[in-house]
């Protein structure tokens, strides 16, 4: 049983992207090609692969085997229905922005899908191996219709048993499984019985449970559980590596955080040293890119052009853009007259509160007064999603350096790009970029990309995390694969002693 902290709306591959989604995927839905901790990429679904001398055309050979949870052939027919759908269905889906390179999905055969794309591409394979890229049945998609998020039938090692809403969502052995990627031990079904996904929106809720016995596995970040834990005989901490960054995004469409002085005046009043201190324990190590540091193109050669703490530049680039200070500290706009302010918008995911807290006091310190609006993951999801926010503090985690694609490009506006951010000549480095096969290049491109979001900061990077997994100690056999999913094929339960 593992705790989630947030209930996904769907588990339908082609919706929007929302918490607990990405962590129970994996086992309902396979993918053509299985991507390792050491981001190689094995066969799968697909058994192998050709691409043709331009780049252009990418070859699949299916395995003959495999069966989805309702019985039905997974088919070349039943990959190509599935991408066609995500064309379709998933505008708001993380797939699309490698997908508008796909020109067209054709069938050969029972068991053979060729991909024809407009460019070469270096972000498919990334994205193919992702579970928003799992193959879902098309026989239950119609059965189901717009139901099938609450249904979703794929081909994986586990699959739906109930749906408790608000409690669990249970997943039980697919007995009939035999096609497990080939680094693993087990390449058939699974030996566990069953997962339970348990519903613990509180993070001090989580360890509780845990220690009581009522979950035997759950994600922490804050330093005081990892002390706790640290000391206990019963658990066992596996640190994850989700490629994962907390940032302050701003609305930059909404005045005045339209003007990218204001933002970099209020970069320069985070005291990221004292947040990681206060709100972390210390346990997190501080970020300047918008890409993480584990990312393939993050440039540390960069970080001398990060907006670093210095009060004084605040208010030298607020009086630039207009503002002048009041008897109070505060900061008025000559032309409007209005109050500068700053609303956060957060999730009430832990540590979020707590570094909101923190970002509160240290702009009350230069004349900022900030309020905090924290919803459930859901909700704040949705008005983010809307562009109803001011600023939002959020989380991504990734596994290539076209995030900044998904969460930035101007084509994204609308559906993953929540800040509605806008640069043509950010959005033709990242094009070039994701057609780039030659590493060198394509990571020369992305440090361009960064210099560009460092010196107009739409999102202020404020740290990566140090993420564990706290697992009972009697589960052993599990492996850690990208982006800290838990691959449990292999896993299994020791005996009490």
């Amino acid at each position: 049983t593992r705790a989630i902290t947030t209930e996904p709306t769907t588990l339908d591959p082609h919706g929007a992207a929302a918490s607990g989604q990405n962590v129970i995927l994996p086992y309902l839905l396979d993918t053509l090609i299985y991507r390792d901790i050491n981001n190689n990429y094995h066969p799968y679904l697909a058994e192998s692969w050709e691409v043709s001398p331009d780049g252009k055309t990418i070859t699949f050979t299916l395995r003959k085997d495999i069966l989805f949870h309702d019985g039905t052939q997974l088919n070349a027919a039943a990959v190509q229905f599935t991408y066609q759908r995500a064309l379709v269905e998933g505008s708001k889906s993380p797939l699309v922005s490698s997908f508008a390179n796909v020109e067209k999905i054709e069938v050969v055969g029972e068991d053979q899908v060729v991909f024809t794309l407009k460019r070469p591409s270096s972000t498919l394979f990334g994205t193919l191996s992702t579970a928003y890229a799992g193959i879902i049945s098309p026989t239950s998609v119609e059965q189901f219709g717009d139901q099938f998020g609450l249904n979703p039938i794929g081909s994986g090692a586990f699959k739906l048993a109930s749906w408790a809403p608000g409690e669990a969502i249970t997943l039980v052995r697919n007995e009939d499984y035999t096609w497990g990627p080939v680094v693993l031990s087990n390449t058939g079904a699974p030996y566990l019985d069953q997962l339970v996904f348990k519903v613990v929106p509180d993070a001090s809720t989580q360890l509780t449970a845990f220690q009581s016995g009522e979950i035997d596995v759950f994600f922490i970040n804050q330093s005081s559980q990892i002390n706790v834990l640290s000391e206990d005989p019963n658990a066992q901490l596996v640190e994850a590596t989700l490629n994962s960054l907390i940032y302050l995004g701003f609305n930059v469409k909404r005045a005045p955080f339209d003007n990218s002085q204001v933002r970099l005046a209020i970069a320069h009043a985070v005291d990221k040293d004292e947040l990681i201190s206060l709100a972390l324990g210390g346990i997190a190590s501080r970020a300047f890119s918008p890409l993480a540091a584990t990312l393939p193109g993050y440039d540390p050669s960069l970080q001398s052009l990060e907006p670093a703490y210095d009060p004084g530049q605040t208010e030298t680039l607020l009086m630039r853009a207009g503002f002048e200070r009041q008897n109070d500290g505060k900061w008025k706009q000559t032309t409007t007259g209005e109050l500068l302010s700053l609303e956060i918008l957060t999730s009430t995911r832990a540590p979020n509160e707590s570094i909101a807290t923190v970002l509160q006091d240290q702009l009350s310190r230069v004349g900022i007064p900030v309020s905090i609006k924290t919803l459930d993951s859901t909700a704040a999801n949705e008005l983010a999603s809307k562009g109803d926010y001011q600023a939002f503090l959020w989380r991504y985690d990734w596994n290539d350096a076209d995030v900044l694609n998904v969460y930035l490009s101007t084509a994204r506006i609308g559906s993953t790009n929540r800040t509605l951010y806008s640069n043509p000549e950010f959005d033709q480095i990242l094009a070039s970029a994701a057609a780039e096969m030659d590493e060198s290049t394509r990571n020369q491109l992305y440090s361009q990309a960064q210099r560009i979001l460092i010196a107009e900061q739409p999102w202020i990077p404020l740290y990566t995390p140090k993420d564990y997994i706290a697992m009972r100690s009697s589960i052993t056999g599990m492996l850690l694969g990208p982006m800290g999913r838990m691959v449990l094929t292999d896993a299994w339960l020791k005996p009490a002693e």
